[in-house]
């Protein structure tokens, strides 16, 4: 196995799996277990807490990404300028589609990796804040009035501030406006 199977078979099923299980239909009690259990595979930290997996797998993927683009591109470019008697082997023309084609697919291969770790991360943030906004809202219902200490502060500054809105018997409903037209 190659140094692209090897990059395959680390980068591309960690990503597919974490985002398989957070994307289940299941109960909100499966769905907070699978967001802890992400949590903490994305959490596992190198180099003495200073690199996540997470940003270690960007880096390493975004750079496989960037390389393979540079090279795909110089093989473009080089395409077609093969001089002399030699150039209409048949050698010499298989082993420049070889490498085109090497190329391209290590291409493809970099683009999905670093896709999928950027949808994952993407979609694990949009997931946990959509957790935290259902416990605020749990907070809220049960008469706890709402913490305004969690996550990043989110909830004070303007949004915190801001009027509540008017009763509902106060404001007209749509069928009422309708109505009167």
């Amino acid at each position: 196995m190659g140094t692209w199977g090897i990059f395959m078979n680390i980068t591309l099923p960690i990503p597919f799996v974490l985002l398989v299980l957070l994307c289940a239909p299941a109960p909100r009690k499966f769905h907070r277990a699978m967001l802890q259990v992400v949590d903490k595979t994305l959490g596992v930290s190198f180099f003495n807490n200073y690199l996540s997996l997470l940003h270690f797998m960007l880096v390493v993927t975004g750079v496989a990404f960037l390389t393979t683009l540079q090279t795909t591109q110089k093989l473009a470019r080089d395409r077609g300028f093969h001089v002399g008697p030699e150039a209409d082997s048949p050698l010499i023309q298989a082993g420049s589609m070889g490498k085109k084609w090497r190329s391209e697919r290590n291409f493809w291969i970099a683009f999905i990796c670093f896709t999928l770790w950027c949808l994952l991360a993407r979609f694990f943030k949009i997931l946990l804040n959509k957790a935290r906004i259902e416990d605020e809202l749990d907070n809220m219902r049960r008469g706890g009035g709402g913490s305004r200490s969690i996550g990043n502060g989110a909830a004070s500054g303007a949004a915190a501030t801001r009027p509540a809105a008017p009763p509902a018997a106060a404001r007209p409903s749509t069928f009422d406006t309708t109505k009167t037209k």
